[in-house]
């Protein structure tokens, strides 16, 4: 399971990476024939690239809270995702991933990267961190023009953690937890 989280990082980076980068990387043609065999491609067909940045906004249950806000900045089929969340209230949770979407119209399959951070503050016992690492994968559905919903399924594993209980020193399990998550979300093209 390891070996395939390490894979899913290391496309998801890969993914994320420059697609000028790419380009330059894998072609067998020099620059300027490079350059100019895309910039007739593009005329005929459109380019991706040009696609404006659209900001999101919404409300994500499951996964790394119970309920979180969630704003998401994606261009040219990436995006940098910011969720804000709690379970019970006497906790925060904050996590921040990378995200490449695959494929084009209304439904669209993502896999991504990043980090979650959770503070709890329990009311008899000192507070408790936990730093965790996630990789979600899932499906995203634009219904209408500006809303969309989507399902994931994130796979988080544990990377460092503070309990608190003060005597409770157990290092973090180092076992890959399934959390399954539902969203909606309103999107605000610039």
């Amino acid at each position: 399971m390891s070996q395939f989280l390490a894979g899913l990082g290391l496309f998801a980076i890969l993914g994320l990476g420059s697609g000028e980068a790419r380009r330059a990387l894998s072609s067998p043609f020099p620059a300027d024939v490079t350059t100019a065999r895309f910039a007739v491609l593009n005329r005929e067909v459109g380019d991706p690239e040009d696609d404006p940045p659209v900001y999101r906004y919404g409300l994500i249950l499951g996964g790394t809270a119970f309920v979180s806000l969630v704003f998401e900045y994606e261009s040219n089929n990436r995006a940098v995702e910011f969720a804000l969340g709690t379970f019970s209230g006497r906790d925060l949770s904050l996590a921040v991933t990378g995200k490449q979407y695959l494929g084009g119209g209304d439904l669209r399959a993502f896999a991504g990267a990043g980090l979650w951070g959770v503070a709890a503050f329990p009311a008899d016992q000192r507070a408790g961190f936990a730093l965790i690492a996630r990789a979600p994968i899932g499906v995203d559905w634009n219904a209408l023009e500006r809303h969309a919903a989507g399902f994931e399924l994130n796979l988080n594993r544990a990377l460092a953690m503070r309990r608190p209980d003060p005597v409770d020193e157990r290092p973090p399990r180092t076992r890959i937890v399934p959390l399954p998550a539902f969203y909606y979300r309103f999107a605000d093209p610039r």
